[in-house]
């Protein structure tokens, strides 16, 4: 069961018999909400990509492309980078020089850092649109100021959310970890969620199989009908051709306020 890694082929495996199921963002699902926003919040024409040197950069470089073909738009350039460098200038520096009117960043929390640091260092104002990796940790005291700009994509924000759910379930991990003193200390909320259904959802399956026997789990979790999650209300989430619990329409951009990752409205 994974609750954070996103890559597409780790459901879509091939696998005669596939026994690994997700509650988690899907980046070929991503990659298309990435290119909707860039073009609905930015009006995008040029994006430029800038993607981590790594098997997930090359499953959204994959994803991202046929996202954009699928819009009739072209990308202005594809720049790798390195999870330990410290200047990302020169990438950034081809970017702007082919005419990226925004970037599309994926990354975790310490090189998107090195991304938006670079871009200060630079002057370069431009739109950054950005897979979940800045949600990971210490985004904003890595990034400096410039870390609100960035927007990133969440399956879950405990921030403005009323739902009786979400609100007990917030109260039970301030129960539990005394050092939660506000939203910003839940960190991050979507791999909270995430784990949270992913764990109700086994068990449900198991107790469908009445069995820990893993062919019969595996047909437990096709059999779940309903579930009230904390992301949301789960109906079938699982056949055996889609082994992923979320979709496209469970997703949401957020941005930092501070340290808090707060939801955006448009």
């Amino acid at each position: 069961m994974g609750v954070w890694a996103a890559g597409t082929p780790i459901t879509q495996n091939g696998a005669a018999e596939n026994y690994v199921f997700r509650v988690s963002a899907v980046d070929d699902l991503v990659d298309v909400a990435l290119v909707d926003y860039a073009i609905k919040k930015y009006g995008a024409k040029k994006p430029g990509l800038i993607l981590i040197n790594n098997p997930w950069g090359e499953s959204n470089e994959k994803g991202l492309k046929a996202a954009l073909a699928a819009k009739n738009l072209p990308y202005v350039g594809i720049e790798k980078f390195e999870t330990n460098d410290v200047d990302v200038v020169p990438q950034l520096s081809r970017l702007k020089q082919a005419g990226s009117d925004v970037l599309l960043l994926v990354a975790n929390v310490a090189p998107s850092a090195q991304v938006v640091k670079s871009l200060d260092r630079m002057g370069w104002d431009v739109p950054i649109v950005s897979h979940w990796g800045p949600s990971g940790g210490r985004f904003t005291e890595l990034a400096g100021p410039s870390a609100a700009k960035v927007h990133f994509i969440q399956t879950f924000s405990f921030s403005g959310n009323s739902s009786p759910k979400a609100t007990a379930v917030l109260d039970a991990l301030k129960k539990k970890y005394p050092e939660i003193k506000s939203l910003a200390d839940v960190t991050p909320a979507v791999g909270i969620a995430n784990a949270y259904d992913a764990m109700h959802l086994t068990a449900r399956a198991i107790a469908k199989a009445g069995s820990t026997e893993g062919s019969k789990v595996r047909e437990g979790f096709y059999g779940i009908d309903k579930y009230e999650g904390l992301i949301k209300t789960y109906q079938k989430p699982f056949t055996p051709t889609n082994q992923d619990a979320l979709a496209a329409s469970d997703y949401l951009f957020t941005y930092f306020k501070g340290d808090e990752i707060l939801p955006l409205t448009n």
